[in-house]
């Protein structure tokens, strides 16, 4: 709902403002509506009028020539006369150029064409009178002069009569307008009476439900008698009550869980602190105070602590303003309780609602089982390598013997025996990798690269599972002989990672399955590219592929432990590279590697 921003008392006098404004528009435009009809009709009857006078004037001079004088007169009267024939061309003039109905003109000019050939001969006539030969065309021009007086006299009776009919209706319109105005006024009132007080009805009904909402929709019989803006306010202490309680409940209830939570950060084992944006210690449990060098109780700023200097290089990040959010922050140790503890810090932001930092969380995670589990783990691999390189080192050497006692046996065992002696080649690679892996002579995942044909090495690797892939009926295409693209690569593992794959593929594919191979270079990267037509991964399984340990088999077969995607994945990151899967089930599955741009293609 849209909330006007007008306050009331200007909404009041809007409401009484407006209608003024109305009526006096619409007397205003009474009054200049009749005024301009009586100037219109007085200029018209002026005009009409004036030409009346002139023709007036023009006949009186006419019949003052008309008239024979006596004989002692008319020769003194020669300069009357002449002042009569000027009398009447300009009377003549003054009607013409006052032209206002239609059929005016037309007399005019006949009077014009009479009168022209007249007023030389009356400026010259003798004193003995006017004779026939004037006496008749004069004539004419009476009668037209009578003419021009009779139109007019009629056009302005015409003009009278017109003049009053627009009057009757101009103070029909007017009266009928002030009714509509009336009624318009009457309509507004009580539009603006409900507009005004609409709101605050709506506002105090809201109220009441939000209060009571068990009760009626509408309020109890007889609250619509009290006036709004009284029940508002009603409605509005009654809400500030139940305010005030609330905050009361809230109050309580944020005591005890503030109680729950220090019971529960005294329990856990790793180190909490809890600071603000102005470094003031909210909380923390007995291990964060013990390794930040805390008293029991006491509540300090991070300035004003003097911890270890290890943990002091830890906060001054923090301090300064210039730390990284979950950060990598390494390992420190302490003494807890007697004993060697090993935690690993992160500090984490708390934001607030509008994005900004509102505090900050300080985590000593407690490593110290896990360093333990690390350190079993590393000697077993250790252990277990050494008892793997003996076994197959026997083993490598006794494929080499055979070898060398079937130099000349069928082309089908030289092609088994060459890939035997390939094999066992690799996992004494591999084993000796463990090896410096457990000594961590190599703590990260070593790399010998070299540059070669990605292709070709593929090719190679792919060799042992084409008999595979035939006793399945499962057709493996691999990357072709004329396809030559070089990258940097570590010829051992990064083969490893495809074959891995490759195998996966032909687990889970059926009997006339396909398994396509191939190698590609796009921007400058070299893309390999494994795709079959399995059974496909279910899209909740997809992301959890590349995690150690897990495996998508109900029932996994024997030997299998989940971690051959894992370090499948380990082994392309190590080359700068990414790998991702897409899948869709009961289509197949589709494994993409990317490596980096040291790539050229031939």
């Amino acid at each position: 709902m849209r909330c006007s921003i007008l306050p009331l008392r200007r909404k009041l006098l809007l409401s009484m403002l407006i209608p003024a404004l109305l009526l006096g528009m619409l007397g205003a435009i009474g009054v200049f509506s009749l005024r301009h009809l009586e100037q219109a009709a007085g200029r018209v009857l002026a005009d009409n009028y004036r030409s009346i006078q002139e023709a007036w004037r023009m006949t009186r001079s006419l019949r003052l020539l008309e008239t024979p004088p006596d004989d002692g007169e008319w020769a003194a009267s020669g300069e009357a006369r002449r002042a009569a024939v000027r009398e009447i061309e300009d009377a003549l003039r003054r009607c013409e150029g006052n032209i206002t109905e239609s059929g005016e003109i037309e007399i005019l000019q006949r009077i014009r064409a009479s009168w022209e050939p007249l007023r030389p001969q009356l400026e010259a006539q003798p004193a003995t009178g006017l004779g026939p030969a004037l006496r008749h065309p004069l004539q004419h021009v009476h009668t037209d002069i009578e003419e021009l007086v009779s139109l007019n006299e009629r056009a302005m009776i015409a003009y009278e009569q017109e003049s009053r009919r627009v009057a009757r209706g101009m103070l029909a319109a007017v009266t009928v307008s002030a009714f509509a105005a009336l009624v318009a006024l009457a309509l507004f009132a009580l539009m603006s009476a409900h507009r005004i007080s609409r709101p605050v009805t709506e506002v105090a009904d809201r109220l009441h439900q939000a209060l009571n909402p068990t009760s009626p929709d509408r309020p109890p019989a007889g609250a619509g008698a009290v006036d709004e803006i009284s029940r508002l306010r009603a409605e509005l202490d009654a809400l500030l009550q139940r305010l005030a309680c609330y905050e009361d409940e809230q109050a309580r209830k944020l005591s005890h869980l503030e109680g729950r939570l220090a019971f529960v950060m005294s329990k856990v084992l790793e180190g909490l602190v809890l600071v603000d944006a102005d470094h003031r210690i909210l909380a923390a449990n007995r291990v964060g105070r013990t390794l930040l060098g805390m008293a029991a109780n006491e509540t300090q700023r991070i300035e004003e602590l003097r911890p270890r200097e290890d943990v002091e290089k830890l906060l001054v990040p923090l301090m300064e303003g210039t730390f990284q959010p979950e950060r990598d922050l390494g390992e420190v140790r302490f003494e807890v309780d007697g004993s060697e503890r090993f935690f690993r810090p992160r500090v984490l932001t708390v934001p607030a609602s509008d994005g900004n930092v509102e505090g900050y969380l300080i985590l000593f995670w407690d490593v110290t089982e896990q360093r333990r589990f690390e350190e079993s783990r590393r000697r077993f691999i250790s252990m277990l390598s050494h008892q793997l390189k003996t076994p197959m080192t026997s083993l490598a050497m006794s494929v080499h013997l055979i070898g060398e006692k079937l130099r000349d046996a069928a082309p089908d065992q030289a092609e088994l025996l060459s890939i035997a002696t390939e094999n066992c080649n690799s996992l004494s690679a591999l084993v000796s990798d463990i090896i410096d892996a457990a000594r961590e002579v190599a703590p990260d995942l070593a790399l010998k690269r070299r540059r070669m044909d990605v292709a070709r090495l593929l090719r190679s690797a792919l060799r042992p599972l084409l008999p595979q892939a035939k006793d399945k009926d499962v057709t493996l295409v691999v990357p072709s002989e004329e396809q030559a693209i070089l990258a940097s690569v570590d010829p051992v593992k990064f083969p490893w990672v495809v074959t891995n794959i490759a195998g996966n593929a032909l687990r889970y594919t059926g009997r006339g399955g396909r398994i396509q191979v191939a190698v590609s270079s796009n921007k400058g990267r070299v893309e390999v590219s494994i795709a079959d037509t399995g059974s496909g991964i279910a899209r909740e399984n997809l992301a959890r592929i590349f995690q150690p340990y897990v495996s998508l088999d109900h029932e996994p077969e024997p030997g299998t432990h989940g971690l051959g995607l894992a370090i499948a994945k380990e082994i392309v990151e190590a080359h700068g590279g990414a790998i991702e899967a897409s899948s869709e089930p009961g289509r197949g599955t589709r494994f993409l590697i990317r490596l980096p741009a040291e790539v050229s293609r031939t």
